[in-house]
């Protein structure tokens, strides 16, 4: 009865939330080096990325079905497209590279994996 109960919840819960399963902010586990890098996506589709509380970068992202596409203030304009893989009960997330012709962000956002900060 108790896991029927619990299910029932986290469908009403999916059901009713919406589809926004990515807006609010995200951190990493501190590096080896104590080093948190973080994101804030809001609902207007743009984005504040920090380490350490401290800004680096902004852009505007879209995210259709699982594939996140954005434009950030770094390389260039370049932009770059990844497959957002939520687990976790979408509470976790990371990201695998589809097309992204900035070497050095496309290193750093495949080894990123973040958790949502409630």
């Amino acid at each position: 009865m108790k896991i029927l109960l619990i299910s029932a919840a986290a469908f009403f819960y999916a059901w009713f939330s919406g589809n926004d399963v990515l807006t609010g902010r995200w951190e990493s586990r501190p590096s080896e080096r104590g080093s948190v890098t973080g994101v804030v996506f809001k609902t207007d589709s743009t984005f504040e990325g920090y380490v350490n509380k401290k800004p680096f970068a902004t852009g505007k992202y879209t995210l259709e079905n699982d594939v996140f596409t954005f434009v950030d203030n770094g390389c260039d304009g370049k932009p770059g497209s990844y497959r957002i893989i939520f687990f976790s009960n979408s509470d976790s997330l990371r990201f695998q590279p589809i097309s992204d012709s900035c070497e050095g962000r496309r290193q750093g956002m495949s080894r990123l994996v973040m958790g949502r900060v409630k």
